[in-house]
């Protein structure tokens, strides 16, 4: 935008159909941002692949609320071990 970098993202191919999103990052202050950056990684890096892995929510409502937005075909629940002394 005016060449100014509004947002950037980057993943990996993680197996033969799917991606692994690590990073989306934009402006909040311009609507779209994160939306944008989220189609264009998708449809430059990995069209030729069936998923993408958004990783997880961190517990975060935004950031789950956000990635349920985009329908996921499934989830995969987490879980911690936490070690007693």
């Amino acid at each position: 935008m005016n060449k100014e970098i509004v947002s950037f993202s980057f993943g990996e191919v993680l197996n033969e159909e799917s991606a692994l999103i690590h990073i989306e990052k934009a402006r909040t202050d311009i609507a779209g941002a994160y939306q944008i950056i989220n189609q264009q990684l998708l449809l430059n890096e990995f069209s030729h692949l069936t998923y993408a892995n958004r990783e997880e929510d961190l517990g975060l409502e935004g950031l789950r609320r956000s990635k349920m937005s985009y329908n996921p075909v499934f989830l995969i629940d987490k879980y911690e071990a936490v070690a007693r002394n």
